[in-house]
């Protein structure tokens, strides 16, 4: 998932960050290790403290949003089937800023973006809900990885029993780790390889987990002081690379039928055309057909097929609007009795109920007023509504299903 805002850039979204951090009076000085007593809640060090209820079963759906469904939420939302609400309840506060990532580890919710406080607790970028409360990721040496007004965080998987972060930021409960991390539940640590730790420019947009090793898409040219062109492999010891990877960012990795599939800003991948999404068969990278006609920033698979999201309006040659579906062999739309596709960007995808969950910028997908996010059910899109109303008032930038 990318933190690509309609028509946007990564530049433009730090500086309205920046701005936002200034006008707030945010302090992003490093933060020492939290103690019990801080915030509104008490915060243990490390995982061997904390409760150990479970988050809620149900779709999380994070972004720049206050309302979901018509309720009042703090960038962060759950959905049942059949109302949305806040994780927790209507008085349980969430993030005060942008959320722009989500994962489970350990039974935990995990929600990562560009915020300072979760449930008035200072978490740094990143928290965590046990299902009743908030608690920040925090280490010997420190509190999260937000450090400055610019750092956010953008991916989240789970790796070798860790919990790998990756973003813009330096540090990472007060360790150098340039813009990945991990965090075994009571410690921070680098990725480190033999010629340097982590990648070399701040723009880690995706990760996934394929061959048995971490997979790290971005825009950057070297992971571990290795030459590696918006692609690298992460052993759990050593860094390498896919190929020659890519001439541009990468934005988006998952695993379909089991290869590695990337999407982005590219053209192309291990030196061959590539128009904006590729495969990797463990040796090679190939075009998926004739690809894209602009960037994809979403993946999942459903129903057997891959779905990307993202700027592209056509999909192998033929009109698609934002998302659209590969079977392995061909590419279709995604349509509805009243439209295809959605009428702006897609950013974020995930399945729940039986049904594909596309999250972005659009008030409309296959013709119906679905407000951002909507879902498909393999014949026609409909909203996420409840009582109070359908989807949320501003951008979805990260679903995930529990």
């Amino acid at each position: 998932m990318t933190m690509f805002g309609p028509g946007g850039s990564t530049l433009r979204r730090r500086a309205a960050i920046f701005v936002l951090a200034t006008l707030c009076g945010w302090s992003l000085a490093p933060q020492p290790a939290a103690s019990a007593g801080q915030g509104s809640a008490a915060v243990p060090v490390g995982s061997g403290s904390r409760t150990e209820a479970a988050a809620a079963p149900g779709l999380y759906a994070g972004g720049t949003f206050t309302r979901a469904g018509g309720v009042a939420v703090d960038h962060l939302a759950t959905w049942n089937g059949s109302a949305w609400s806040r994780p927790g309840g209507s008085s349980t506060a969430g993030p005060d800023g942008s959320v722009t990532a989500l994962t489970v580890y350990d039974g935990d919710l995990i929600a990562a973006g560009s915020f300072l406080t979760a449930g008035g607790v200072r978490v740094n970028g990143i928290a965590r809900w046990d299902g009743t409360a908030w608690f920040p990721l925090t280490g010997s040496s420190g509190t999260g990885v937000m450090t400055t007004p610019l750092d956010f965080v953008d991916a989240l998987a789970v790796f070798d029993g860790d919990l790998i972060v990756a973003g813009q930021f330096l540090r990472a409960g007060g360790v150098t780790v340039n813009h990945i991390a991990r965090w075994d539940g009571s410690e921070w640590f680098p990725l480190t390889g033999s010629g340097g730790t982590g990648v070399n420019v701040p723009s880690v947009w995706d990760l996934a987990v394929h061959g048995g090793a971490l997979i790290v898409g971005g825009g950057f040219t070297q992971a571990g002081g290795t030459a590696a062109n918006g692609i690298a492999r992460w052993t759990g010891s050593a860094w390498s690379t896919l190929g020659t990877g890519f001439n541009g960012d990468v934005l988006a990795l998952t695993v379909f039928d089991g290869s590695l599939v990337a999407t982005g800003g590219f053209t192309q991948a291990g030196g061959s055309a590539a128009n904006y999404v590729a495969e990797w068969d463990g040796s090679a990278w190939s075009p998926l057909g004739a690809g894209l006609d602009a960037e994809g920033r979403a993946l999942t698979v459903y129903g057997g097929s891959l779905v990307v999201g993202g700027t592209f309006t056509e999909a192998g040659g033929a009109p698609a609007n934002y998302v659209a579906r590969w079977s392995g062999s061909a590419w279709s739309a995604l349509a509805g009795p009243s439209g295809t596709g959605t009428e702006d960007i897609v950013v974020s995808l995930a399945v729940h109920g039986g049904r594909l969950i596309a999250g972005g910028f659009f008030g409309r997908a296959g013709g119906v007023v679905v407000n951002q996010v909507a879902g498909w059910d393999g014949t026609a899109w409909s909203p996420l509504a409840g009582p109070a109303g359908a989807g949320t008032d501003a951008g979805v930038y990260a679903l995930h299903t529990v």
